[in-house]
């Protein structure tokens, strides 16, 4: 395997040495220092603690729930984000294991650079002082501080591992703290009960970096997902929340030397070289591990099981035995799925099937994390007979990103729209059985879904969505909310479709005022009535007044745009920012349609409309010219003659390109160069995609340029883009 790290483009590239990419910035200090080096936080991180800060300050959330994949630095994010409060408040820190605690506390140590700080509460750890503490919810409920000291004492707590707040044991302990902020971290907010995770934390997800996103960020390593069809029957058995029935299922795979055989032919095959193998192997109980075990050393695979009656000590030795190689496989049930680092981890075997995305990911997470000379994670998953109930959609789509619409197209092109490294590869009858179920779960189209419209009875778009788990794009491909209100009859027959699936056309804002502009259109300004109306309606010969298009709607359809503004709002940034120009309803870094950006500066009116598509628009009359800039230019849309260098050089430069026309002895040329004598305005709107909307940047000023055709610009924006913006424009750097 050849060991990687990130470039500074963000691809994958070759070290000479064998070590792994430090996860973390550090910047040395004085050999004084309690530690070497002062860690901050990446931009990803960064992004997250803006998040935070604007959820408190911005929507008055305290109580927040971040959502980041396994191997992004749940832990340090909340260290970053505890040091950046005032005064170093009390802090409680509730895991439900100890290493858990341990690694926490180290962290937070690290970070805040002071080695004495925090303590443990434990079977075996008492603190002196609790001001600071560590503790097992186990422990933490036994105790039962808070019949000693205030509700309030604590003013920051941190629940890690957060999907099992709603266990009773966590409740319990929930309705007798009051503090003054409540983090809960998870890289897995699905439960397999279904119980609400959400309540908790007011009602929404306040930051989250999925698994995909932290794929296309190289913050773990890639996977190599194969899909194994084996011929075990489990629709004999019995199914319970969801899955299968413990006991029965162990008593199918215990003993199942056929599949044994499977299992370990499969692993030679595909891992090659497996004598340097460090595999974990996911089983369905301890009898079943023990078997699996037991064949696997008989068939000259080195193994072991470890499992959660397993004491610390052996446990250490022998992960350190496979760290060493002196086993190859080890075999466990319901230990290694959550919270523990073996970063060395390099393959895992499904052997128990499961179609909770939770449990899915935690398993997943145990082979992704960065390690030296690690490249890659293989995963084999042995695909047996299911029952008809079983969820592949959620798992697939849990682990793409992809909506649940679009899996089976996936499925079968072998999913082409993965992160950079990754591979998902399904062997030809493990295919037949996921798209099929796939098929039969999804099918249907605007039917299927007015059908589960019709099952759930009357309710509004968000808790459609929460209930189905739909998308509000699939929603929208079947014709919309509202249209599919009236096949279930729930309204009155009308065909009003196609206006209907005109409101796929807004689910890019993320503006609070645009928000305000739909839940109330008839009360907007007449240019945000013109803007919104526009979007609408695209069609370059259909001309009205800025509030006329609104009487082409209904009731139950204004309605409805109403119910979007409440799905879109948790997405959008909770403070309206400064307008970019005074007179323009467009805000500092917001996403725009280009028709709307066009409407809201005057090119379109009640009189003009038309399709611009070049990257400068220019507005003579008000001696201003605005940019509109595609980062990722690898699309067909795109000649060589138009791929132009674009990308944030810091958060407050950026470099672009001119057209070719445009030298700097021509008239535009000195345009550009002379901005500050010649009066002109310079306006910035930058997308990642064709797909996306364009954020407004605003205003920016000449610093420098280099070539002559095309002419490479600097410009400085007049206000910086915040740090998520920057790690997302600065990620696309032409080569």
């Amino acid at each position: 395997m050849i060991p990687r790290t990130r470039s500074r483009q963000g691809a994958w590239s070759a070290l000479s040495g064998p070590r792994a990419p430090d996860p973390w910035r550090r910047r040395r200090l004085s050999s004084s220092s309690t530690y070497a080096f002062d860690l901050r936080p990446y931009p990803f991180q960064e992004e997250i603690l803006e998040q935070l800060a604007e959820e408190r300050a911005g929507r008055g959330r305290h109580r927040n729930l971040v959502v980041a994949a396994t191997g992004t630095g749940k832990t340090m994010l909340a260290g970053f984000d505890y040091a950046r409060q005032p005064g170093r408040p009390n802090l409680l820190f509730l895991a439900h294991r100890e290493e858990l605690l341990r690694q926490a506390r180290t962290s937070f140590r690290q970070i805040l650079r002071d080695g004495s700080f925090g303590e443990l509460l434990t079977g075996t750890d008492k603190p002196e002082r609790p001001a600071h503490l560590f503790a097992t919810i186990q422990s933490f409920a036994r105790d039962d501080l808070t019949d000693r000291l205030s509700a309030d004492f604590w003013k920051y707590v941190v629940i890690d591992e957060a999907h099992h707040a709603p266990a009773d044991s966590y409740q319990a302990v929930l309705r007798r703290l009051r503090p003054a902020i409540l983090l809960g971290l998870t890289a897995t907010p699905e439960r397999t009960d279904n119980q609400p995770l959400l309540p908790d934390f007011d009602g929404v997800i306040a930051a989250e970096m999925r698994l995909w996103h932290a794929l296309k960020k190289q913050l773990v390593v890639p996977f190599e997902y194969y899909g194994i069809a084996d011929e075990t029957d489990f629709s004999v058995i019995e199914s319970r929340r969801g899955g299968y029935d413990t006991k029965q299922l162990e008593n199918v795979l215990t003993g199942n030397d056929r599949r044994a055989e499977l299992v370990a032919e499969q692993f030679r095959r595909y891992r090659g070289a497996w004598g340097q193998a460090r595999a974990l192997a996911f089983c369905a109980s301890v009898r079943h591990a023990e078997f699996m075990a037991e064949k696997f050393n008989t068939y000259g695979i080195p193994s072991i099981v470890v499992h959660g009656d397993t004491n610390r000590a052996e446990r250490a030795a022998t992960t350190q035995r496979l760290h060493n190689h002196e086993v190859n496989v080890l075999f466990t049930c319901d230990l290694f799925n959550e919270g523990i680092d073996l970063p060395f981890v390099d393959t895992l075997l499904f052997l128990r099937p499961t179609s909770s995305a939770t449990v899915f990911l935690q398993q997943m997470g145990r082979g992704l994390r960065l390690s030296p000379g690690k490249s890659s994670c293989l995963i084999l998953d042995f695909v047996g007979q299911h029952r008809m109930e079983f969820r592949f959609d959620d798992v697939l789509s849990a682990v793409t990103g992809i909506p649940r619409g679009r899996l089976s197209q996936e499925v079968e092109a072998e999913f082409p729209t993965l992160p950079a490294g990754c591979a998902i590869q399904l062997d030809r009858v493990a295919k037949e059985r996921v798209v099929e179920s796939l098929r039969r779960i999804l099918r249907g189209g605007e039917q299927r879904l007015a059908s589960e419209l019709r099952a759930a009875g009357r309710m509004t778009l968000a808790a459609f969505l929460e209930h189905t788990g739909r998308s509000l794009e699939q929603v929208y491909d079947a014709g919309g909310m509202t249209h599919l209100r009236r096949l279930a009859g729930q309204l009155p027959a009308t065909d009003d479709r196609s206006l209907n699936r005109r409101f796929a056309r807004l689910l890019h804002i993320n503006d609070p005022a645009r928000l305000a502009v739909l839940r109330h259109p008839k009360a907007a300004a007449p240019p945000e009535q013109l803007m919104l109306g526009y979007q609408l309606f695209h069609e370059t010969t259909d001309l009205f007044e800025a509030a006329a298009w609104l009487d082409r709607f209904s009731p139950e359809l204004l309605t409805e745009l109403g119910e979007l503004a409440d799905v879109l709002s948790p997405l959008a940034h909770a403070v309206e920012s400064q307008r970019i120009v005074p007179e323009w309803p467009l805000h500092f870094h917001r996403r725009y349609d280009r028709r709307e950006v066009q409407t809201a500066c005057g090119d379109m009116t009640p009189q003009r409309k038309r399709n611009h598509r070049e990257g400068v628009l220019r507005l003579s009359d008000i001696r201003t010219e605005l940019f509109f800039v595609t980062l990722d230019k690898s699309e067909g849309s795109f000649s060589p003659t138009t791929s132009y260098r674009d990308y944030a050089v810091s958060g407050d430069h950026f470099h672009w390109e001119t057209q070719n026309s445009a030298a700097e002895d021509t008239r535009t040329g000195q345009r550009y160069i002379g901005q500050a004598q010649n009066g002109w305005r310079f306006l910035l709107f930058v997308r990642e995609s064709p797909a996306d909307a364009f954020v407004a940047l605003g205003s920016v000023r000449y610093v420098r340029h280099t070539g002559k055709r095309p002419m490479g610009i600097t410009w400085r924006l007049d206000v910086p883009m915040p740090a998520a913006l920057f790690d997302k424009f600065s990620a696309l750097l032409a080569a």
